[in-house]
C-alpha cells in the first residue's frame, strides 16, 4: 500500500483501498493489559506442538527456537497449546535467504490453510535474493496474509534480528515491526469477499504459531500479554 494513500483528519476514519484505517490513539487506550508471559522458555518445546506434521525439525538451539528447514512430514507450522483472544504479542525473529514464514494469531489448529481460517502476518525475505519480493504486496513481510499489505516496507536483510508487536483487542489488530506500525485495521471492515475467503478475520479467539515452509527461521523473546 501507498503509505501517501492513508488519510486521518483528527480521530475521524477514511476507508481506503477496501478496509478501514484506524487512528493509534484509539487502540492504545482500547484497554489494561496483564503481567508478560514467556511463550517460549529458551530450554525445549514445552507448550508447542507441530500442527501439519511432526515438530521434528523445530529445535532449540543456544537458546532460541529454530526450524531447520523442512522435509517431507515435517510441520511448516507450530502452535502453542494455550488459546488467546485479546492481546499483545512480541516475537523476534530472523531468518536465512528466501524465508516465507508468518506469525498466527486467533488460529485453529488446522493443517491446512491456518492464514485463511485464522490470521498470519507474513515473514519474507524482502531482500534481493528473496522470491517474496516479486510477490504482490499482501504477501511481504508485515502483511495480513493475501488481505492487507504492509503500509511500508520495515524489513533488514537476511540474518538480521526483526522484532514484531501484534496487539489485538476485539476487531482492531494493529502491527508494528521495529516500532513502526505497518497495519493498523479493523478486522470486519474488509469486504464480504474478503471476509468470506478468510474467515479467520471474524474469529474472536484462537492459538498463537510459528511458520517457516522451507528455509531456516529463528525466535527468541516470544511473549505475550492479555487484555483485561
Amino acid at each position: 500500500m501507498d503509505i501517501s494513500r492513508r488519510r486521518f483528519i483528527g480521530n475521524i476514519v477514511f476507508p481506503v483501498g477496501g478496509m478501514t484505517l484506524m487512528p493509534l490513539l484509539s487502540l492504545k487506550a482500547a484497554g489494561n493489559y496483564g503481567s508478560w508471559i514467556a511463550l517460549f522458555n529458551g530450554k525445549d518445546l514445552t507448550g508447542w506442538r507441530g500442527v501439519n506434521g511432526t515438530s521434528a525439525n523445530w529445535k532449540v538451539v543456544n537458546g532460541l527456537l529454530v526450524n531447520t528447514g523442512r522435509k517431507k512430514g515435517n510441520a511448516s507450522w507450530i502452535a502453542h497449546e494455550r488459546v488467546f483472544d485479546n492481546f499483545e504479542l512480541e516475537v523476534e525473529f530472523r531468518f536465512e535467504v528466501g524465508c516465507n514464514g508468518g506469525v498466527f494469531f486467533r488460529t485453529p489448529l488446522v493443517e491446512k490453510s491456518p492464514a485463511y481460517l485464522g490470521n498470519e502476518i507474513q515473514i519474507a525475505d524482502m531482500s534481493d535474493s528473496g522470491l517474496q519480493k516479486k510477490l504482490t504486496p499482501d504477501r511481504h513481510l508485515g502483511a495480513l496474509y493475501t488481505v492487507a499489505p504492509p503500509a511500508f516496507d520495515a524489513s533488514k536483510p537476511p540474518g538480521e534480528w526483526h522484532r514484531m508487536n501484534v496487539r489485538c483487542v476485539g476487531t482492531r489488530c494493529r502491527v508494528s515491526i521495529e516500532n513502526q506500525v505497518v497495519q493498523d485495521v479493523d478486522l470486519t471492515s474488509f469486504s464480504d469477499e474478503v471476509k468470506e475467503s478468510h474467515p479467520g478475520l471474524l474469529r474472536k479467539d484462537g492459538h498463537i504459531g510459528l511458520q517457516s515452509k522451507e528455509v531456516r527461521i529463528e525466535f527468541r523473546s516470544v511473549r505475550i500479554r492479555e487484555a483485561r
